[in-house]
C-alpha cells in the first residue's frame, strides 16, 4: 500500500533529471562538428537604448562604461560605470573635450582616449588616477579612431589600445596600468598608400603589437619597422573593398568581410585561408561588429541580424531586437544588447560526451545510469555501470569537466552527482588527482555562483576564472568593494592568509581609514576589532599610513599602538615626532640597524643636549651609539663620557690613543688624560697601572727601544746585549713574575746562542717554567743537539712529543711505551718507516701493550 507514492516520487525524480539534460542542450546549435550555445546571463530593465552610447566592456567578466554620444563632444556629460547585470556603480562627470574611445584595461581602470591625443585614466568607482599626452605628434595631428585590445595566449596576458591619427599614422599604447610615466608608445610604420582611406585596422597581438589595415582590397601590417603588403587569394571575381576586421585573442587567426557580405577568414601570416563565405547580402552594409570566438568561430552582427560562423560551410543566426555590443574573451563572444547581457559559447567536448543525446561516451552513460538510479531503476544503473566499468574513471572526469562549463546551478549538481555517483564504484582504485578535480570543481563552481547573482554581476566562467586564477580573482573583488565576499571566498578555497585574507583585511581597512563619516575612535575600534576576529596577522603600520596622508594622526597613533613589527612600527613614530616612544620601541625589538636608523635620525632633528638627555635614559641605545662614535667620531665620544661622568670608559680611550699616537707628547699627554680619568674614577689599579706603564715607556725609550716595547721585549734586549744586571733591575723595578722572567731569559739566551749559559742558568734552580721550556726554545731555533740536553729532564707525558720533534724516534717510541701510548707508537711508526729496526721495535711495543 505504500508502493505507490514511492513510484510517484521516483517517476518525478527521472522526469525532473529529463528536464535539466534537455534544459542544458536546448540552446545547442550545431556548426559542423562543433556546438554553440547562447546563454542570457541577466534580464536588464535599465531603460537604455545602447545606440545612443559609446560602450565599453571589461574582459573577464568585468564592468562596463556608458557615455552619451550625443554629448561626446560637449564640454560637459557623464560617463558611467555599471556591472554586467546593470547595477549601477559610479558615475564621472566629463568636463573635457571629445571622447574618441573608452576602454579598460586588465585591471579594471577605465581609460578615456580624447581627440587632442590625451588620455584619462579612472579607476571603478570614477575616482581620478592620472592623465597625460599620448604623443605630441597625436596632439599636432588629432586622434580620429581608436582600438582597444587585449592578447591572451597560454599564460601571457596583457593588454593596451592602438590609435589611428587624422594623418593615418598608427601608435600602440602598452603598460597603462603601470602608471604615468612607465607608459610605452610605439609609433609604427607609415602606411604606403597614406593618401588613401583605410577601410578598416585593428591590432595585432603577437610577439610584439603591429596593426592589420585594409585599403580596398589590398591588406597591409604595419610593424615598428616597416609596412608589409599581403595577397589575400580568395574566391570573390569583384574587387573586394574590406570594411571590417577581427583578430582572434592569441593573435593567430584573423577574419575580413565587405560591404557586399563576403568573407575571409584564415592565418594571420595570410598564407592559408580556413573558410570563405558569402552571406548574400540583398544591399551593401553600413556597419558590422565582428569577434572572434576562440579559434574556431567567429561572431558578427549586421542589420540587427546575429551570424555565428563556423570555420566550414557551417553557420547559424540569430534574430536581434535593438543594437548590441560585442566582446570577444577567452571562451566565448560577451553580447550586450537594451535588454540583456548574454554570451556566446562553444559547446565543450567533455559536456558533448555527457549531455548529447544518443551519445555512448562514458560520461553520458555514467549520467544516464544516475538518473535510472534516482528514478529507482537500480538494475538498469547497475547494467550502464557495468558497461563503463573499465571507463569509469574517464566517465567521472567527463561528467566534473562537464559540470564546470554549465551556468545553471541545477545542471551542474545534476552533473556533479552523476560524477559522485560513478567515484563510488571506483573505491580504492580511485585516483588522487580526480578526487582533487572533484572537490575543486566544486569550490569553483561554489565561488562562481555566488558572484554570478545580479547583485553582484560578474558571470564569469570557469575557463576565465581559472585564466586570472584565483589571487587575481581575489584582487578583482577587492578592487569593487566586496570586502565580505572576497573573505569568504579566501577562507572557503583555503587560499594561503598572505594572498587572501591578510590581504583582503588590509585592503578593507585602508578603505575604512578613508572614511570621514565616523570618528577616528569609531574608524580604530571598528578596525581592530575586526582584525582581532580574523586571527591572522595584519600590519598596523600600513594602515596607520594611510591614516596619516588623510591626515587623520589621531586615528594613526591609536592604530600604531597596535602593531607588533617595529620594523613597521619605528618609522612612522619619528615621522610623528613621537621620537621618545619610536627609540623605546626600537630598542624593544632588540634589532641594531633599526636602533642606528632611529638614532641617526634622531641626531638630525635633537640638539646635542636633548639627545644625550634621551640617550641617558636607555643604556641599549646608549652602548650602540658608542659603538658607532667609536668607529667614526671618538672626539665625539669622550664628549659624551665625560657628560656621563663615564671616567673608566673615557680613561681607556685615552689609554688606547696613547699606543696609535706618533707624537711622543701626544702619547705622555694622552697617557697623563688616562691616569686622571682612572684616578677620578677612584680605580687604583688602573691608575698603578698607567704610572708603570709610563715608567716602562722611560726604561724602554733609554733602552733605545721603541715607546710601545713590552717588558719581556726589554728583558730580552738586554740578555741579547750582554746586561744581565739591567734585566735583573728590570725584574725587581717591575715586579716581572718568574714564568715571565725564566721565558725571556731562555729566549734572549737563544737568540744569540749562548748555550754555555744557557746550560748554567737552567742550573741555578729548579725552572719554574719546566725543562720543556728550554727544550721548545731550542727546537725552534733548530737546535735539536741542545734540545736533547733537556728533554730527559721534561715531565714523562711530555717527552714523546718533544722527541718526534727532534726526529729521535727510538726514545719517542720509549715514552710512548712508557705512557702506554699506541697511538703515539703509529706515529713514530709511520715517520720511521724507512727505518726496518726502529718499525720492529715498534712492533715488539705493541705487543706487549696489547697482551700478545
Amino acid at each position: 500500500s505504500d508502493s505507490g507514492p514511492d513510484k510517484d516520487t521516483t517517476v518525478d525524480m527521472a522526469e525532473r533529471a529529463a528536464d535539466i539534460q534537455a534544459s542544458a542542450t536546448a540552446d545547442w546549435n550545431p556548426l559542423g562538428e562543433i556546438y554553440v550555445k547562447r546563454y542570457s546571463n541577466y534580464e536588464l530593465d535599465w531603460g537604455i537604448n545602447l545606440a545612443d552610447y559609446l560602450v565599453a566592456m571589461s574582459p573577464f567578466a568585468g564592468p562596463l562604461a556608458l557615455m552619451p554620444k550625443q554629448r561626446q563632444t560637449s564640454m560637459k556629460s557623464e560617463i558611467t560605470i555599471y556591472t554586467l547585470a546593470g547595477k549601477k556603480i559610479s558615475t564621472i562627470t566629463w568636463e573635457g573635450g571629445r571622447v574618441i574611445e573608452l576602454g579598460w584595461t586588465l585591471s579594471e581602470n577605465l581609460v578615456c582616449v580624447l581627440e587632442d591625443g590625451s588620455m584619462i585614466i579612472y579607476d571603478i568607482f570614477g575616482q581620478f588616477l592620472y592623465s597625460r599626452i599620448i604623443q605630441r605628434e597625436i596632439q599636432t595631428s588629432r586622434v580620429q579612431e581608436c582600438k582597444f585590445f587585449s592578447y591572451t595566449d597560454k599564460d601571457k596576458v596583457f593588454g593596451g589600445f592602438a590609435v589611428m591619427t587624422c594623418n593615418t599614422e598608427f601608435y600602440i599604447i602598452v603598460d597603462i596600468d603601470k602608471g604615468k610615466d612607465e607608459v610605452r608608445i610605439k609609433k609604427l610604420a607609415a602606411l604606403p598608400d597614406a593618401s588613401s582611406k583605410p577601410g578598416c585596422w585593428a591590432p595585432l597581438c603577437k610577439e610584439s603589437t603591429s596593426v592589420i589595415v585594409t585599403v580596398e582590397d589590398r591588406v597591409y601590417l604595419l610593424s615598428h619597422l616597416d609596412a608589409t603588403l599581403y595577397e589575400i587569394n580568395c574566391g570573390k571575381k569583384s574587387a573586394t573593398c574590406w570594411m571590417e576586421v577581427a583578430v582572434s585573442l592569441n593573435g593567430k587567426a584573423v577574419a575580413l568581410i565587405d560591404r557586399e557580405g563576403y568573407m575571409w577568414a584564415g592565418t594571420t601570416d595570410f598564407k592559408s585561408s580556413d573558410t570563405e563565405f558569402d552571406l548574400q547580402l540583398k544591399q551593401k552594409v553600413a556597419r558590422v561588429q565582428m569577434q572572434w570566438g576562440e579559434m574556431d568561430y567567429f561572431v558578427l552582427v549586421i542589420d540587427r541580424i546575429m551570424f555565428v560562423k563556423g570555420l566550414g560551410k557551417h553557420w547559424c543566426k540569430y534574430p536581434m531586437n535593438g543594437p548590441c555590443c560585442l566582446l570577444a574573451e577567452v571562451d566565448g563572444v560577451r553580447i550586450l544588447t537594451n535588454t540583456a547581457c548574454e554570451f556566446i559559447h562553444r559547446v565543450s567536448t567533455k559536456s558533448l560526451n555527457v549531455l548529447r543525446i544518443g551519445v555512448m561516451e562514458p560520461g553520458a552513460l555514467l549520467n544516464d545510469a544516475y538518473k535510472e538510479y534516482e528514478g529507482d531503476e537500480s538494475h538498469k544503473a547497475d547494467e550502464f555501470v557495468r558497461f563503463i566499468k573499465d571507463k569509469l574513471s574517464i566517465a567521472v572526469s567527463q561528467c566534473i569537466e562537464a559540470a564546470g562549463e554549465e551556468f545553471v546551478p541545477k545542471v551542474q549538481k545534476s552533473l556533479l552527482k552523476s560524477a559522485n555517483f560513478g567515484k563510488g564504484f571506483l573505491g580504492s582504485e580511485i585516483q588522487p588527482d580526480l578526487v582533487n578535480a572533484f572537490v575543486e570543481t566544486c569550490r569553483e563552481l561554489r565561488v562562481l555562483n555566488s558572484v554570478r547573482l545580479s547583485k553582484i554581476g560578474i558571470p564569469i566562467t570557469l575557463r576565465q576564472y581559472r585564466r586570472l586564477s584565483s589571487g587575481v580573482f581575489v584582487d578583482r573583488l577587492i578592487y569593487h568593494g566586496l570586502y565580505h565576499l572576497a573573505l569568504e571566498i579566501c577562507e572557503f578555497l583555503k587560499i594561503p592568509p598572505s594572498e587572501g585574507t591578510v590581504k583582503v583585511l588590509r585592503n578593507w581597512a585602508l578603505k575604512k581609514v578613508q572614511d570621514k563619516s565616523m570618528s577616528d575612535a569609531e574608524v580604530a575600534q571598528k578596525i581592530k576589532k575586526k582584525l582581532k576576529d580574523a586571527n591572522v596577522v595584519v600590519s598596523y603600520g600600513e594602515i596607520a599610513r594611510a591614516a596619516m596622508d588623510a591626515k587623520r594622526l589621531t586615528l594613526a597613533a591609536d592604530l600604531l599602538r597596535n602593531e607588533i613589527f617595529a620594523q613597521d612600527q619605528v618609522p612612522l613614530l619619528l615621522e610623528m615626532d613621537s621620537d621618545s616612544t619610536a627609540l623605546e620601541k626600537a630598542v624593544e625589538s632588540g634589532d641594531p640597524k633599526l636602533i642606528h636608523q632611529v638614532l641617526r635620525q634622531l641626531k638630525l632633528k635633537l640638539t646635542t643636549e636633548r639627545y644625550y638627555q634621551m640617550l641617558h635614559f636607555r643604556p641599549v641605545a646608549a652602548a650602540l651609539y658608542c659603538k658607532v662614535l667609536k668607529e667614526t667620531d671618538q672626539e665625539q665620544l669622550l664628549r659624551l663620557y665625560r657628560q656621563e661622568s663615564l671616567f673608566v670608559e673615557s680613561g681607556c680611550m685615552y689609554f688606547a690613543q696613547s699606543f696609535t699616537a706618533r707624537d711622543t707628547d701626544i702619547r705622555k699627554q694622552r697617557l697623563f688624560d688616562a691616569q686622571k680619568e682612572f684616578r677620578d674614577a677612584q680605580d687604583i689599579f688602573a691608575t698603578k697601572a698607567i704610572e708603570e706603564h709610563a715608567k716602562l715607556t722611560t726604561e724602554v725609550v733609554k733602552l733605545g727601544l721603541k715607546e710601545t716595547a713590552t717588558l719581556s721585549e726589554a728583558v730580552i734586549w738586554c740578555v741579547k746585549n750582554r746586561q744581565p744586571r739591567q734585566a735583573e733591575q728590570l725584574r725587581k723595578d717591575f715586579k716581572m713574575t718568574d714564568h715571565q722572567y725564566w721565558w725571556a731569559m731562555i729566549r734572549g739566551l737563544c737568540d744569540i746562542g749562548d748555550y754555555a749559559e744557557l746550560d748554567r742558568f737552567s742550573k741555578q734552580k729548579k725552572p719554574p717554567i719546566g725543562f720543556e721550556a728550554f727544550a721548545e726554545v731550542c727546537i725552534t731555533h733548530d737546535n735539536y743537539r741542545e734540545a736533547a740536553k733537556y728533554i730527559p729532564k721534561a715531565a714523562l707525558e711530555n717527552k714523546y712529543h718533544l722527541y718526534l720533534r727532534i726526529q729521535d724516534y727510538s726514545k719517542a717510541a720509549d715514552a710512548a711505551f712508557q705512557t702506554r701510548n699506541i697511538g703515539g707508537l703509529d706515529e713514530v711508526a709511520i715517520k720511521a718507516a724507512r727505518t726496518p729496526e726502529i718499525v720492529d721495535l715498534v712492533r715488539q711495543m705493541k705487543a706487549k701493550l696489547e697482551g700478545r
